[in-house]
């Protein structure tokens, strides 16, 4: 089954990058000298007092500065550097975002100086054939780009960049630990959280349990997760049947049903793609979905067929297949052809910002239909065999990328989805295989997102205990992490932001009394969960793990835990939903609105500094947290939650006008937050980011309404507390791909371009036209 799945469905808060925000213009055209000289002279003055215009234009010999004349790249480049003068030595996050090591082709040698040195900066990038394009024209659009990135090298002066002057010392010194993608608030509280974990495993580890309680299951599953001799002796055995019974299929058949008798035993199949959750149309009740044949890469990198992807998810594929039997040179062969068929696969899904789309995802076929799609494979007996077939319906996610599949279901493509079959198997089963299985999965990940250096063996056998026996370990957590008196002082913020985000729905000018009654009830019904479940989930009791002296390992203990998840879930379909389920861990750092049922989820992981402290300022707090119960709010009528009604039904409950001027104001808010360079070369999807953004400016909306009715309210507390949280830092690589695949803008954009809405933010830091912030009253954009 898909556990994954339910993500795509949920917004939830991500910890993700950064870059700046300058406001683009459509009409924009090639700016002339004399333009740029304007722009410079404004956007430098604070980082170089005295500067002059004849210093930066210069000119011709003769004293003609050719203000009118159109400004080549190289000569608004040359008049950049000499505006801002020296310019700081990237380290942290300027180092890892920057593009260095740049030899131009095209730069005459009177401005190589100045080029050098923005080079150097790490503030240019080059064309694909390896020209600067000296001789092209620039617009300003283009222009206030490259000042945006010398804002951020500086990182000075928060009227032109808030978030980087406020978290500059922490950029500067950042790190990213071994084998992590990223760094940051997220990352420092979960590894936190993970320590926490750590040490009540460890005063577990090595005392004697009876057989069965949760204290043995914990135990024995972290001892063979760290029992490495055991593992490495093990090699491919735990898995070797079942990649032997793809090795011999003679027929699509025979792929079938080694596939089902993989699913049967491990509740883990390669070729069929299920998940059971609420029925978007009747959410009370669990409903089958299908969603497809996955793929190892992004739509994205497919689509564009990125060559360094494409390089290193072959060479992953090639190692895998090598590791199962396959000969190198065959090996290879069958990696590409696996590649082409996820392409072709890739290449007809939805887009990102299309899977939370109701009207997208939601295409309920029934069983015949279903079964029809599959011209040679019977999908009446994969359901039976999986034992989903208790229902009549399927609801398939994505129809093309389902019918693209189908196709690929037949004797002639026999031979790739064997291979696929086995790329599959590998990938979900080598973390918990020998070293020789894990090492090329780290190669892969630090290849396509510039990872450095490896977890270890310890860090390993922690995260592995903590996900997979987490059903017992989120008990203990809550216990010793989580007091009753920040559960309740959490709980009067969500009521008071409720209340308040009542009083703004009340008081919009664009929405009809009608849909407002409506909204308001959605709010009214909204489910909340704070901090830690009523009722604890017990599956974990009805599984028994083994040492390796006993006969178990860690691969088998991990999939009788995953079986026992997966039959249980099974056994929900087509039965009523248990809304008092949580979607996320205890321990987990983030927060989620789930539309099937209406409700938002704060765990105690992300209740802790610095988004939650009970010895904080209220405003600190708001600024936060309250800000993120806002944004959790606003995803129950972001341009996704809106489609779904008090009970979690997709179900229109807008009158036609206000619809309309509901998707108006979406559509600014992509213009608003779209093409905004978040490292260089890179910039913000508007279309995809929608959603998020939405839930960012409305949460700031509510909380921000709250500590307005503080006595003397201290917003440069809330404004800054918010700055702290969102601070980041990753490697270029993963910035790249979440541009083109994350629903969540970049973290500096979720600060700095947010909070220039809020007059709040103007008055509290004498913001100006002018500065780099600054956004004019009419240009700014606010939905609820």
């Amino acid at each position: 089954m898909n556990k994954k799945f339910l993500s795509l469905l949920m917004a939830i808060i991500m910890v993700l990058p950064v870059s700046l925000s300058v406001e683009a213009d459509e009409t924009s055209s090639t700016a002339t000298r004399g333009e740029i000289v304007k722009t410079l002279l404004m956007a430098a003055d604070a980082y170089r007092l005295g500067i002059n215009k004849e210093v930066v234009i210069k000119g011709s010999e003769n004293g003609d500065l050719r203000e009118n004349e159109p400004a080549k790249m190289v000569e608004a480049l040359v008049m950049l550097s000499r505006a801002f003068g020296d310019l700081p030595k990237p380290v942290g996050n300027d180092l890892r975002r920057g593009t260095f090591g740049i030899e131009f082709t095209d730069v005459p040698t009177w401005a190589k100086k100045d080029i050098d040195k923005l080079a150097k900066a790490g503030v240019l990038t080059s064309n694909p054939d390896g020209t600067l394009g000296a001789n092209d024209t620039i617009t300003i659009d283009e222009f206030q780009n490259m000042i945006a990135r010398i804002w951020t090298l500086e990182g000075s002066h928060l009227n032109d960049d808030f978030y980087e002057a406020k978290n500059k010392e922490w950029l500067n010194n950042s790190t990213i630990l071994a084998g992590e993608h990223k760094g940051g608030v997220f990352s420092e509280l979960q590894k936190q959280n993970s320590d926490k974990v750590e040490k009540i495993i460890d005063d577990l580890a090595g005392k004697k349990f009876a057989k069965g309680a949760k204290e043995q299951k914990i135990t024995d599953f972290y001892s063979t997760a760290l029992d490495t001799k055991n593992r490495n002796k093990q090699g491919i055995e735990p898995i070797q049947k079942y990649v032997t019974a793809i090795d011999e299929a003679k027929t699509l058949d025979e792929l079938v049903r080694a596939d089902l008798a993989l699913e049967k035993e491990l509740g883990l199949s390669s070729l069929f793609n299920f998940a059971i959750m609420n029925d978007a149309k009747n959410s009370s009740e669990n409903a089958l979905y299908y969603t497809g044949l996955a793929t190892g890469l992004d739509k994205n990198s497919f689509v564009t067929e990125d060559s360094d992807a494409k390089k290193a998810y072959i060479l992953y594929m090639t190692k895998l297949l090598g590791l199962s039997g396959e000969e190198n040179s065959a090996a290879k062969v069958l990696a590409e052809k696996v590649y082409e068929m996820e392409k072709s696969l890739a290449s007809v899904s939805l887009e990102p910002h299309e899977q939370s789309d109701v009207n997208q995802y939601y295409n309920p076929y029934t069983i015949e239909q279903f079964d029809d799609m599959f011209k040679s494979v019977d999908m009446k007996q994969v359901l039976k065999s999986m034992k989903v077939d208790s229902v009549d319906k399927v609801i398939v996610f994505d129809v093309k990328l389902a019918q693209k599949g189908a196709e690929f279901f037949n004797e002639t493509n026999l031979n790739v989805l064997k291979a696929y079959a086995k790329v599959q198997l590998l990938m979900a089963t080598g973390g918990l295989l020998s070293d020789e299985f894990r090492n090329p999965a780290n190669e892969f990940t630090a290849s396509l997102y510039g990872v450095t250096g490896e977890k270890t063996d310890q860090e390993i056998a922690v995260a592995l205990t903590t996900s997979t026996m987490s059903g017992y370990l989120e008990q203990m957590f809550a216990e010793k992490h989580f007091s009753s008196n920040a559960k309740k002082d959490v709980e009067q913020m969500v009521d008071e932001l409720i209340a308040t985000y009542e009083e703004r729905i009340k008081s919009l000018d664009w929405m009809s009394e009608t849909t407002k009654a409506k909204a308001i009830k959605k709010l009214d019904t909204m489910i909340v969960k704070i901090g830690y479940p009523d009722k604890w989930d017990t599956t974990l009791d009805q599984v028994a793990i083994k040492t390796y002296d006993e006969g178990g390992s860690l691969f088998s203990n991990t999939f009788t835990v995953t079986k026992a998840y997966t039959d249980d879930t099974k056994a929900k379909l087509g039965k009523s939903v248990d809304r008092l389920k949580w979607g996320m861990s205890v321990y987990t750092v983030n927060a989620y609105y789930n539309p099937f049922n209406n409700e938002i989820t704060f765990p105690a992981g992300i209740l802790q500094a610095p988004f939650y402290d009970i010895n904080a300022k209220p405003e600190e707090n708001y600024g936060a947290i309250g800000m993120v119960i806002g944004h959790e709010i606003s995803h129950a009528f972001d341009n996704n939650g809106s489609a779904y009604d008090e009970n979690g039904n997709a179900n229109n409950w807008w009158t036609a006008e206000d619809l309309k001027k509901f998707k108006k104001k979406n559509e600014e808010l992509i213009a608003f937050y779209n093409e905004i360079e978040i490292i260089p070369g890179v910039s913000n999807d508007g279309q995809l980011t929608l959603s998020e953004n939405v839930a960012d400016l409305g949460g700031m909306a509510a909380s921000l309404q709250v500590v307005s009715q503080m006595r003397n309210p201290d917003y440069k507390a809330y404004f800054e507390r918010n700055a702290e949280i969102w601070k980041s830092t990753t490697t270029k690589e993963v910035a790249a791909i979440l541009s083109k695949n994350d629903v969540h803008s970049a973290n500096k954009i979720r600060v700095n371009r947010t909070i220039v809405n809020f007059p709040q933010f103007y008055d509290t830091y004498g913001i100006e036209p002018g500065d780099g912030m600054y956004v004019a009253p009419e240009d700014r954009v606010s939905l609820w």
